[in-house]
């Protein structure tokens, strides 16, 4: 059983904090978290300071919920990015997405 996403909001802002371990068994977890943060805030916060691991479908989660809050005309970002996660981003060519969003 995946440990739950702990969300805290402040203002109109969700602040989803990641889980150390973000394997293929967490993603769905990550999905259900994410889909919970985007119909009801118009700004998403991902704090990556915990992040061990990271697996390519849960970037694609994140990726996919990123595009959505854009769409919708929200604000993504991230703060306290870990190594490890800067580095799988990295490993995917996604460091642009990366520095954009920790810049918001």
């Amino acid at each position: 059983m995946t440990e739950a996403f702990e969300i805290k909001v402040e203002n109109d802002k969700a602040i989803l904090a990641l889980l150390p371990i973000l394997d293929m068994s967490a993603a769905d977890s990550l999905l259900d978290a994410l889909r919970s943060c985007v119909s009801s805030y118009s700004h998403l916060v991902l704090d990556a300071s915990v992040v061990e691991r990271i697996s390519t479908p849960c970037i694609q989660v994140l990726l996919a919920a990123a595009f959505k809050v854009e769409k919708n005309g929200g604000r993504f970002s991230m703060k306290n990015v870990s190594p490890t996660f800067e580095r799988g981003m990295r490993d995917l060519g996604l460091s642009d997405y990366l520095r954009k969003w920790s810049e918001n």
